[in-house]
C-alpha cells in the first residue's frame, strides 16, 4: 500500500519540460552552396506554437547541425522562423566569459561592443521560414549573399 501511494505521488512530480512532445530537427547550412561552418542557427517559434520550444545551434565544419531544447534532442512540431548567422567572436574579456557557450548572448555581448561597428556592417544573416512535422525534419539552408533571405529545402 505505502510502495503504491509513493509511485502515484512519483508520478504527479515530472517537469512540465518532459511533458512536451520533442521531434529531431537536424540539417546542413551552406553559404552560396558550400558548407557554412561556425554558423549560428535559431529556430524561434511561431507565435502559434502549442509548444513554445526556441532553440540555437552552431554548425560544425560541413555546416551540420541538431537542435535541442532545454538539454532535450529535439524541438517540438510546429512553424518556425529560422536565422541563420556567423557566430561572432567573443572577445576575451572576463566580462564576457559566461556567453562563450551560448551563441546567442555571445552574438549579442558582441555586438554592444565598443568599436564593432564595422563587424556588424559585414555580418550575413538569413531567415527562413520552416515547419517542423510531427515526426521531425532535416533541412538545408543555402544562405545567399550577404543579407537577406536564402533557399531553405526538407531533406
Amino acid at each position: 500500500m505505502v510502495a503504491a501511494l509513493a509511485l502515484a505521488g512519483l508520478a504527479g512530480c515530472g517537469s512540465e519540460e518532459g511533458r512536451v512532445k520533442l521531434v529531431p530537427v537536424s540539417g546542413v547550412v551552406t553559404l552560396n552552396g558550400k558548407p557554412m561552418a561556425n554558423a549560428m542557427v535559431s529556430f524561434i517559434p511561431d507565435q502559434n506554437n502549442k509548444d513554445n520550444t526556441p532553440a540555437t545551434d552552431s554548425t560544425g565544419p560541413e555546416g551540420n547541425f541538431k537542435m535541442m531544447w532545454k538539454n532535450r534532442k529535439g524541438i517540438s512540431p510546429g512553424k518556425y522562423k529560422v536565422v541563420v548567422s556567423p557566430t561572432p567572436d567573443v572577445p576575451s574579456d572576463p566580462r564576457y566569459e559566461a556567453f562563450k557557450d551560448d551563441p546567442y548572448m555571445a552574438q549579442v555581448s558582441a555586438s554592444a561592443i565598443p568599436g564593432s561597428e564595422k563587424k556588424k556592417s559585414e555580418l550575413t544573416k538569413s531567415e527562413f521560414e520552416a515547419e517542423v512535422g510531427e515526426s521531425g525534419e532535416t533541412f538545408e539552408f543555402d544562405a545567399k549573399g550577404k543579407l537577406g533571405s536564402g533557399d531553405a529545402t526538407k531533406k
